[in-house]
């Protein structure tokens, strides 16, 4: 479990640095120089994910609580959207004019979603640790950038390829994804 909340520490840290020390960062950003910073950034993340999955793996099942009924429907539901929203965080689509933080908004829905179909302790950890990040994130940042910053554009050819890859990354979990990354197939 230890490596595991590592992870997760690591990934949330990584990830609210640059809304929590913005002055820091661009310092740091200023003296590594964008290719190296962009590079310290990528392999942190990956370490994090790294440590998730093996964390994940290693630890056994331990459940905390008894889980809705409707949680498998839940899922099925919100996975689909989650995944959208995540492709929609690039690029000229209207998911992201009209939420202004969707790929946060999809991490949010797709912890959500796990924590309705998993009970144990490393699905609390795992799915609660990102999910809070997410939540503290699209706070802090529509805080801080209140109105700062015109919307986006946004055109349909933008927003179908957003909900083609969320379509497709859905079918690619369902049918082979999940079960290599977490050892749980799907089907």
């Amino acid at each position: 479990m230890i490596l595991l909340t590592l992870g997760v520490a690591l990934f949330t840290l990584i990830h609210l640095y640059p809304c929590f020390a913005a002055a820091h960062r661009a310092r740091l950003r200023e003296r590594l120089g964008e290719n190296r910073y962009k590079g310290l950034f990528s392999l942190l993340v990956f370490v994090a994910i790294a440590c998730i999955i093996a964390g994940w793996r290693t630890v056994r099942p331990f459940p905390l609580y008894f889980l809705p009924d409707w949680g498998p429907l839940a899922m099925m539901g919100l996975m689909p959207i989650s995944l959208i929203l995540f492709f929609s965080g690039q690029g000229p689509n209207h998911l992201r004019r009209w939420l202004v933080h969707p790929q946060l908004l999809g991490t949010l829905l797709w912890a959500i979603a796990h924590l309705l179909v998993n009970s144990e302790a490393r699905s609390l950890v795992l799915f609660g640790g990102i999910g809070l990040w997410a939540l503290v994130s699209i706070v802090w940042i529509s805080v801080r950038d209140w109105q700062k910053y015109p919307r986006p554009e946004a055109n349909w050819t933008g927003t179908g390829i957003s909900v083609g890859a969320g379509l497709a990354a859905t079918a690619l979990l369902i049918f082979w994804g999940h079960g290599w990354l977490t050892g749980i197939p799907l089907h």
